[in-house]
């Protein structure tokens, strides 16, 4: 049976959920369809998805149509998930859009097609809820026209009296997008010769296959209107003829879940090749993995399988595999895998309310952040606090949501903050000698630190050799630059630069590594306040859409919110700006944007990477500690 992977993309309230039931219903893989309002559906496992009536994790199920089997891989679909949204793309064959007639393209919708597009995902447009009263469907198709794209064509007739008729559109002067895109039929088409359907349905499956043409359908997902048309065209557009002769396995993991009793389970789209229980498979990092648990979607369930074909998606219960795991040949991916994770640049402390609930937090906290990469968490070396870092306010909303329901501890967290980080803006050398005033250590160590550029990371080397400084003194030294890189001369973490241990003395009997792993971190930040350190913060590049009216204004204000403006341009009644902001600013941009625009404009941002920041530079209080704070005042006064 040919495997069909598909996923329903929407804004929240536009039906996502229900068409999905409706689906599973009219295709005979459920007795009777869900509902979002009950928690009875089949997709939404979460009860804060059920809650908020917004799908946070992806969920799979499936159906089977007309010899086709349908892996329906239910897409996340709130703005801080676009990563989430983005692995769970990579695996599609195709994407079903659902605008709701009435409402039309919100600014979810917009980034959800942008996307789409950016992936270039096969997509179906689905105009939803056409029964409801007022539904003016030619506004909706300006309006798609206008916010999505131009390159749509609606392929039925609609007619909305007391019975909804839904029908082909027959005739091909309707059908200019598609002759007027293919240089052979336009010239059949010019010269008189008669166009037959199969052609132009050809033509149309080709463009939609290369992201360039996006058809419009439309029904009532809650009154299972027009979802048999839609199923005919799934298994017609976004089939693929797919060689079956490539035996090599390639498969890639897109999903972490933990279950109720603890058991990690992982989801992985298969390309080529076949899975089988008990097979020992190579990872395309050289490691090894045997299949002991597997299983696939079938109708509407999760079932044990033995063997699994390429194309389906395959859920093995595995303690090793990681997100963007492949398995298998890495070159037969044919799309590649979205490992762009996005560094997260909010942060805030997080305890249990009941201190006897911490050991517990921190493994709840362990397994969310191994199904979730834009979740880090660490445990503060000197305060021992739980440092949660996360990419936005919802997401963190969810964790908390998370941490109640599934583990049972409730969490008290401080209002985020942004991560900010430190350079180094020269290169520089600094040594503290032994037996000299005030360095109370057994220990002489010269640093050297060099900048490197912005997103390089940190490089740590030795100059000291080991026939003088042995190891556990060499590794003491490389302890205590980890731990003096953790705050800079402005309080934040250090990065991109190169730190070399070039000096370093001891006596023996009565020097210790302890002297070495004290005087480190020391000797960094002098070496730091002598080459001086730039703050970085996290900046995003957006692209602002807004009523032409506001055009000066989110222009002259975005300089306000530290913002600056690259391009501006007018298409179909709207300003488009793109530029840069400090993601601390993005918020309160948008908030304002909304407001003035009466909830009229979009703005679709992306991570652009650290740079330095644009005002005065933040300063982080020090983490206290006990050993080294007198020391370091003591050279403070001599500096």
């Amino acid at each position: 049976m040919k495997i069909i992977n598909i996923g329903i993309l929407a804004h929240v309230d536009a039906g996502k959920t229900t068409l999905t039931e409706s689906l599973l219903y009219t295709s005979g893989a459920i007795m009777e369809p869900g509902s979002v309002d009950k928690g009875t559906t089949r997709t939404d496992s979460m009860a804060l998805e059920r809650q908020r009536k917004i799908t946070i994790q992806a969920a799979v199920t499936s159906f089977r149509w007309k010899g086709y089997k349908v892996n329906l891989v239910d897409t996340p679909g709130h703005m801080d998930f676009l990563a989430e949204v983005h692995r769970s793309l990579s695996v599609l064959d195709g994407a079903i859009l659902v605008v709701s007639a009435k409402d039309g393209v919100q600014a979810q919708t917009r980034v959800l097609f942008h996307a789409l597009r950016k992936m270039k995902i096969p997509t179906i447009i689905f105009i939803n809820k056409i029964d409801q009263s007022g539904v003016v469907l030619e506004q909706t198709y300006q309006n798609i026209r206008e916010k999505l794209t131009e390159d749509m064509i609606v392929m039925q007739e609609v007619h909305l009296c007391s019975e909804i008729i839904l029908s082909d559109v027959a005739d091909f002067e309707k059908w200019d997008a598609v002759i007027a895109g293919n240089d052979d039929i336009l010239e059949k088409y010019l010269s008189g010769v008669p166009l037959t359907l199969w052609e132009l349905q050809k033509e149309i499956k080709r463009r939609v296959q290369r992201g360039t043409l996006f058809p419009v359908y439309h029904g009532s997902a809650k009154d299972n209107i027009g979802v048999k048309e839609l199923l005919e065209v799934i298994t017609e557009v976004f089939s693929l003829e797919t060689d079956d002769s490539q035996s090599e396995l390639c498969g890639y993991v897109f999903k972490i879940e933990y279950t109720e009793q603890k058991k990690r389970r992982c989801y992985l789209r298969l390309y080529s090749g076949t899975l089988c229980l008990r097979e020992t498979i190579l990872l395309s990092k050289k490691e090894k993995i045997k299949i002991t648990e597997m299983s696939i979607p079938f109708d509407g369930e999760i079932v044990p399988a033995d063997t699994a074909d390429s194309g389906e998606i395959v859920i093995l219960s595995d303690n090793t595999l990681k997100l963007n795991d492949v398995l298998g040949d890495e070159k037969l991916l044919p799309r590649k895998a979205w490992t762009d994770n996005p560094l997260p640049f909010l942060r805030t402390t997080i305890e249990p309310i009941k201190a006897e609930q911490r050991e517990v937090l921190l493994d709840a906290l362990t397994e969310i952040a191994d199904t979730d990469p834009l979740l880090h968490f660490m445990i503060d070396s000197i305060t021992h606090e739980i440092i949660l870092s996360f990419l936005g306010k919802v997401q963190l909303e969810v964790v908390c949501s998370l941490l109640n329901e599934k583990y049972s501890v409730e969490v008290a967290i401080k209002e985020p903050t942004v991560i900010y980080l430190e350079r180094p803006r020269k290169e520089a050398h600094y040594t503290i000698h032994i037996e000299v005033p005030p360095n109370p250590f057994w220990a002489s160590i010269g640093l050297a630190v060099t900048p490197l550029p912005v997103g390089s990371g940190t490089e740590y080397e030795s100059k000291v050799s080991l026939g003088y400084l042995n190891q556990s003194f060499q590794n003491a030294v490389m302890e205590g630059i980890r731990y003096g890189l953790e705050q800079g001369v402005y309080g934040w973490e250090v990065t991109d630069c190169r730190i070399c241990f070039e000096y370093g003395v001891y006596y023996s009997p009565v020097s210790t590594p302890a002297d070495f792993r004290f005087l480190a971190p020391v000797v960094l930040e002098q070496v730091l306040k002598k080459a001086g350190t730039q703050v970085l913060e996290p900046y995003l590049s957006f692209t602002l859409f807004a009523p032409q009216e506001y055009l000066s204004r989110a222009y002259h204000d975005a300089v306000k919110y530290d913002a600056v403006i690259e391009t501006t341009s007018l298409k179909n009644n709207e300003a488009i700006l793109t530029g840069e902001i400090p993601a601390r600013r993005i918020g309160e941009y948008k908030s304002d944007l909304n407001f003035y625009t009466n909830g009229r404009s979009v703005c679709l941002t992306e991570l652009k990477g650290y740079q330095e920041t644009s005002g005065e530079p933040v300063v982080q209080p020090r983490r206290p500690n006990s050993r080294l704070d007198k020391v370091r005042h003591m050279f403070q006064k001599i500096m």
